[in-house]
């Protein structure tokens, strides 16, 4: 007479960690430049002068070696990936990668302020003033009153609020070409947990749409690049 078997006592499922590897698709370099634009932002908005005095000496003088590391990333974009660079800069006027890897305060506030009113590049703004837009005649009018509003302290563009979240667009333009294509929506929503400076926590579906909607927006200002950029003179 045969023994009847024992039975097996179940294996202790080990749960697995919810915590995802995003560093491991995204380039360094982006964890290294915004990090710099965080503690950049975070010392713009103190309210100690001396705490806003070095936010303006690290916007005019970068870390030596941010400054190479962006110009080692700026040699390296490969032909296919130069209009997607190109469009992102367009956002804030700017042909190609300013001197030292940084653009000015004021540069940046005109671009910012533009994309984040109207949607639109700096670029796309100045070239339909210039076309006899008159709608885009009056935006760039209402932006170059709101730079000078800013430039003269009358305006605290960090109080500013828009339609969409301006903060959370310019980390995902930026993070674009830099891994987060290839971001799963909770990969994606992790990152910006652990380097978005807006204290919040993330939705991975709420990102992903970000994601598309940006991309779509990336796509257009690519589209729309000028053969010649003279008429961002007229800023």
């Amino acid at each position: 007479m045969s023994q009847p078997k024992k039975r097996r006592k179940p294996r202790i499922k080990i749960p697995e960690s919810t915590q995802t590897n995003w560093r491991a698709k995204v380039h360094p370099y982006f964890v290294h430049m915004l990090e710099y634009n965080n503690l950049v932002v975070r010392l713009r908005s103190s309210p100690n002068e001396e705490d806003r005095k070095e936010a303006q000496r690290l916007t005019r003088e970068p870390p030596p070696e941010l400054v190479e590391e962006t110009n080692r990333m700026h040699d390296a974009i490969p032909p296919e990936e130069r209009p997607q660079h190109d469009a992102y800069l367009s956002i804030f006027g700017i042909e190609d990668a300013p001197d030292g890897g940084t653009m000015s305060e004021g540069q940046f506030t005109m671009g910012w302020l533009a994309f984040n009113k109207y949607g639109k590049s700096i670029v796309e703004v100045v070239q339909g003033d210039a076309a006899g837009d008159e709608i885009s005649s009056r935006q760039l009018l209402s932006v170059q009153k709101a730079y000078q509003d800013w430039r003269y302290g009358k305006l605290d563009v960090n109080k500013m609020r828009f339609k969409f979240d301006s903060h959370h667009i310019l980390i995902m333009q930026a993070g674009l070409e830099l891994g987060f294509r290839v971001l799963s929506p909770a990969e994606l929503a992790d990152c910006y947990d652990e380097m978005c400076n807006c204290g919040k926590s993330h939705d991975p579906e709420n990102m992903n749409k970000l994601r598309a909607r940006v991309i779509k927006i990336m796509n257009r200002l690519v589209k729309n690049l000028p053969a010649k950029r003279d008429s961002l003179r007229a800023i």
